[in-house]
């Protein structure tokens, strides 16, 4: 294998504006191809549109104002246009677009006798495939309601009480009828409901007073017979005069007690001193009292005039005498006193206990009437509720039943009516068939493009410059343009498209100088699998050489020749096979190319095992005499991948370039041939890009030039 050095590589890609080249190249490549198709496709598109049905629909609108509750219905409500809320509002809505809604008018306009739905939708938007009417059976009611479901259409207009009613029919006057009719009967839908809110609501009404009135009359009865049985005549001024009567109760026992309490102290004092008279003298209900104090002046008088009676006289004197018993005599009186005091007091504190408990009985008495009182008061008040109550609910049930006799013919618990009605329409709205077409055309480009464009990108191949960048397994030499096949009426078969031409007349100049050692001169192409075009190069690159020097082709593919094919010439002819065999001379085997200096020699007869006969010695005898009478000699070999054919070739020769499809061979495939061609060492050249549509090889040109025996390429862009 030669040795390349990593600046003498053939191409050499730049990062720059890669990913929208790499986009559109694949697209540009097969423009004509992307254009038919899509033509393909909107003419068969133009074709199916010009033979649908058209298909018409017509427009009501109807505005939904105030809406009532039912068993609510009331003057106040009946006139009120602002109650409607906007749940209540989307109900009726779906009410326009419910199953039974759309039965009541499929029965009321007998649809399901009506062509548009005795018809299957598939026959039905195609005219030409016309069917006898009367013969077709009557549909099930389900099947024509679910199909005129789908051709309604109601659509609330936003921030308005309106909503539209469309239907849409291969019938333009079906379609007016239908929309008309959704909205009369929802006009009779709401007048039903209001009748029958209203006769439910009078006979309700009726109902509930006569049980209220019951219930009235049992409650005052009720009340009635308590006020008896407890013999009650103003229980709030009985219960405030028992209020009153615990007050002053209470007040009466506190202070009695407090009384009792002093008088019992003093009790306690004279108990303890009852035979000690100076110190039940020291109470203040004795010392305090006005004989007790004149008794005790006499006392103090009579002891004063003692006194100096006893300075003057004796013991016996008669005035002294006089004296002494008038003293004894108020001492005397005094302890009467002071005893009658204390018996006083002693009877004020029996007295002042039995005052207590009396009034405490009292008291206990009065609380008890007070409780029984408020017991009866709250049953009393209890019963007088009920009464109020449903004396309250009968007259307001009243009041309503009266109303609702005074709303006499009021029709609409909602506000409901035309605001416009569909008419029949003129022109069908579908199929809208050039904006169809358009839209096919423009999605049909789209979905190509992109298919071609995500096929380049997602196929492993050496499709890009992207891709041969981070391609390293070997070399690349040359990239040759997909082509178109040209040939000349005479009897020159080759390719004459220049692009092709001087590709290969670059992959020749690479051979000739992209080498340290001197150029091959023999020279092996070979591929991975068929129809890559091996041939194609192994022919054109013989022929670009033979413009300057004598060039032998050998076609060694003896298992699908193709050499001979492509030049006219007989495949019957013997060639490689018969001189192998020895059957022929060289000179009937060899034709020559009138011209260039160009010999062919080609398979011949097809052998039946072409490996043994390519393992002849004969062969590689043949190679070497060959190499005397020419410049350069090109074997064309079979894929490497399919038999063994080139890999014992490729011992034979000194170089070898590995053709690879560069639209179709995968890389897996062109890194298998190339490992089985190195296990044998073979010396590799290269690799040549064969039908590359996306890759722009006029961009790059090389120049090369042999300095000290070194070989330095120079990427040149193309001027513009």
């Amino acid at each position: 294998m030669s040795n390349i050095d990593s600046t003498a590589q053939t191409y050499a890609f730049s990062d720059d504006d890669v990913s929208l080249k790499e986009l559109l190249s694949p697209l540009w490549n097969r423009r004509w191809q992307i254009l038919s198709l899509t033509l393909l496709i909107t003419l068969i598109v133009a074709f199916y549109a010009s033979i649908l049905k058209p298909k018409y629909q017509s427009s009501a609108i109807l505005q939904i104002g105030s809406s009532l509750a039912a068993n609510t219905l009331s003057i106040n409500e009946a006139f009120n246009s602002n109650n409607a809320s906007d749940e209540l509002i989307k109900t009726q809505y779906e009410i326009l677009r419910s199953r039974k809604f759309a039965e009541r008018v499929v029965s009321e306009l007998n649809l399901m006798q009506h062509p548009e739905f005795r018809v299957s939708k598939f026959n039905e938007k195609l005219p030409f495939l016309k069917q006898d009417i009367s013969k077709l059976p009557i549909p099930a009611l389900p099947d024509v309601v679910d199909r005129f479901r789908t051709q309604l259409t109601i659509s609330p207009i936003a921030s308005t009480e309106l909503v539209k009613i469309t239907f849409k029919s291969y019938y333009p006057e079906l379609s007016m009828q239908v929309a008309n009719q959704v909205g009369q009967t929802y006009l009779e839908y709401q007048d039903e409901i209001h009748s029958s809110t209203k006769e439910n609501t009078s006979q309700w009404l009726v109902d509930q007073l006569e049980e209220l009135g019951k219930k009235l009359e049992s409650s005052e009865l009720a009340l009635q017979n308590f006020i008896e049985a407890e013999g009650l005549v103003d229980v709030n001024g009985i219960s405030g005069l028992v209020s009153d009567e615990i007050g002053a109760l209470t007040a009466e026992s506190i202070a009695a007690e407090k009384a009792l309490d002093d008088l019992k102290v003093t009790h306690l004092f004279i108990e303890k001193h009852i035979n000690e008279p100076e110190k039940l003298a020291g109470l203040k209900e004795i010392n305090t009292n006005s004989t007790y104090l004149q008794l005790k002046s006499n006392e103090e008088r009579v002891s004063r005039k003692l006194s100096e009676l006893s300075r003057r006289y004796g013991p016996k004197h008669p005035k002294r005498i006089a004296v002494d018993t008038e003293l004894t005599t108020l001492q005397l009186r005094i302890r009467e006193q002071i005893n009658t005091r204390v018996q006083s007091i002693e009877k004020d504190y029996l007295t002042t206990i039995e005052k207590v408990k009396a009034t405490k009985q009292r008291l206990a008495k009065a609380k008890s009437d007070f409780l029984r009182l408020s017991r009866l008061k709250n049953q009393f008040s209890q019963l007088q509720r009920e009464v109020e109550t449903n004396k309250e609910l009968y007259n307001s049930y009243l009041v309503r039943l009266k109303e609702t006799d005074a709303m006499g013919n009021y029709t609409a618990t909602f506000y409901v009516r035309f605001l416009d009605k569909a008419i029949i329409p003129k022109s069908p709205f579908s199929p809208r068939k050039s904006l169809f077409v358009a839209i096919s055309f423009v999605l049909s480009f789209i979905a190509i493009s992109i298919y071609i464009v995500m096929r380049e990108l997602l196929v492993d191949t050496l499709n890009s410059r992207r891709k041969l960048e981070s391609f390293n397994e070997a070399p690349v030499l040359a990239v040759l343009p997909r082509f178109k096949q040209r040939t000349n009426k005479g009897e020159d078969k080759y390719i004459t498209d220049n692009r092709f031409v001087e590709a290969v007349r670059t992959l020749r100049t690479s051979l000739l100088f992209n080498s340290e050692k001197k150029p091959p001169k023999v020279i092996a192409v070979t591929s991975s699998v068929p129809n890559e075009g091996k041939s194609t190069v192994a022919l054109h690159l013989a022929r670009s050489y033979s413009e300057m020097e004598k060039v032998l082709l050998i076609e060694a593919d003896m298992r699908h020749p193709t050499v001979a094919k492509n030049l006219n010439l007989d495949p019957f002819r013997p060639g490689l096979s018969n001189l192998l065999a020895k059957t022929h001379q060289i000179n009937e085997c060899i034709v020559r190319d009138k011209h260039a200096k160009l010999d062919i020699l080609t398979s011949g007869i097809s052998p039946a095992n072409p490996l043994a006969f390519l393992s002849m010695k004969r062969f590689d005898m043949l190679i070497k005499v060959f190499g005397n009478f020419y410049d350069r000699i090109i074997i064309e070999t079979p894929p490497v991948n399919a038999v063994s054919d080139a890999v014992i070739i490729s011992r034979l020769v000194e170089s070898v370039l590995y053709v690879v499809h560069g639209t179709k061979t995968k890389r897996e495939q062109i890194t298998s041939g190339l490992r089985m061609l190195n296990q044998v060492k073979a010396p590799i050249e290269g690799i040549v890009i064969n039908q590359s549509e996306s890759i722009d090889t006029s961009r790059y040109q090389n120049k090369y030039y042999n300095e000290r025996a070194n070989i330095i390429k120079l990427p040149v862009r193309k001027q513009a």
